[in-house]
């Protein structure tokens, strides 16, 4: 009886298979590539609960809109429209063509006009900005005791050490640094662990990471904890003021995290991108290109800031207008903040106990 029962089940296991694989044939190749993109998100994408996004409603709201005979630009708006509702500066789709490329979160509406670092070596560095990296980094004097350096990118985690020791080397005694990282694009977020550790005073837990593993929205790793600890030939712990804008995006973000929990570092500027997630690349059927997020990142207290991004403690803003005149509100704020010795508010984020 047992046996014939296991006989069942494997029959049964068979034609079910059988049933599926003939129904997927039967579809035509818009449908095809439609599932693939939606079943790929349903099986790997990490952030559907902390964004309460209902995965199964947006199914039946646009897979009726793509049938046989979808054109590839029916298709291929249909298909942003379904991630728009993502709200992830890390989550694309590129068909063959070069021009047709979709971003589902703000940045693809946006134009990076409040920043610019010519604005930054021309009007208000004493001398000649000094580049290192390969230009990644530059860097000079604002005042007789104010340094400031800019960075555009996170790679290389042994050359971007060695360039801000360099770099605090020349500021060794300086009254305070204001960091720059408007314009960044992000990279890896090791490296950013290695510049930050530059400013460390000791080790703080700044962010952990939760790997989706699972069928299940919610299925997720253990959390791997993320601390900045001092490294490198000396730390800079006096004021050091943090710059960030909308184009602060990934590893920038989660530099700003660890940089956050320092109690000598204030951030200024803008809000960053809200995308903090690592990204894996997939390939629809038809040849087009796609990115989803597969993990999860949080800061120190447990707060996700996916889709929102990381708020200033003051928020000063830069104009397109304020740029072509030559001036950068951010930075002169920044620069009289320091002047004026202001500092983090006591009980702020900054004050609470490290692990």
């Amino acid at each position: 009886m047992h046996r014939d029962r296991k006989r069942l089940t494997l029959l049964l296991s068979i034609v079910f298979a059988f049933a599926f694989q003939a129904s997927a044939q039967q579809l035509s190749e818009p449908e095809r590539n439609f599932e693939e993109l939606w079943n790929t998100f349903d099986a790997k994408y990490s952030h559907f609960g902390i964004k309460n996004i209902d995965w199964q409603a947006l199914y039946r709201v646009y897979r009726p809109r793509v049938t046989s005979k979808t054109t590839d630009d029916e298709l291929f708006e249909v298909m942003s429209s379904l991630l728009g509702h993502l709200n992830d500066n890390h989550v694309s789709l590129r068909s063959r063509s070069p021009s047709r490329r979709f971003s589902a979160g703000i940045l693809q509406d946006l134009k990076e006009e409040d920043f610019s670092l010519d604005v930054v070596r021309e009007e208000y560095l004493k001398g000649q900005a000094v580049p290192l990296h390969e230009g990644v980094f530059h860097y000079g004097w604002l005042t007789d005791g104010i340094g400031y350096f800019h960075f555009d990118g996170f790679e290389d985690a042994q050359a971007s050490g060695a360039a801000v020791d360099a770099i605090l080397q020349e500021f060794r005694n300086a009254k305070a640094l204001i960091v720059d990282v408007r314009g960044n694009g992000g990279g890896e977020d090791r490296v950013g662990k290695a510049i930050a550790s530059r400013f460390a005073d000791q080790k703080r837990l700044y962010m952990t990471v939760e790997l989706r593993n699972g069928p299940k929205h919610d299925d997720f790793a253990a959390p791997v904890e993320w601390f900045v600890e001092p490294e490198g030939p000396a730390q800079f712990t006096r004021p050091v003021v943090l710059l960030t804008h909308r184009f602060s995006v990934s590893a920038a973000e989660n530099f700003a995290l660890a940089m956050r929990t320092l109690p000598h570092v204030i951030q200024v500027g803008e809000v960053t991108s809200g995308a903090f997630a690592d990204t894996a690349g997939h390939t629809l059927p038809n040849g087009w290109r796609f990115s989803a997020s597969f993990n999860l990142f949080r800061d120190r207290d447990g707060v996700c800031w996916e889709g929102l991004g990381i708020a200033p403690d003051y928020r000063i803003l830069n104009t397109a207008a304020d740029v072509a005149a030559k001036r950068d509100r951010v930075l002169e704020f920044a620069m009289a903040l320091i002047a004026s010795g202001a500092g983090p508010a006591p009980g702020s984020r900054t004050q609470k106990a490290q692990r």
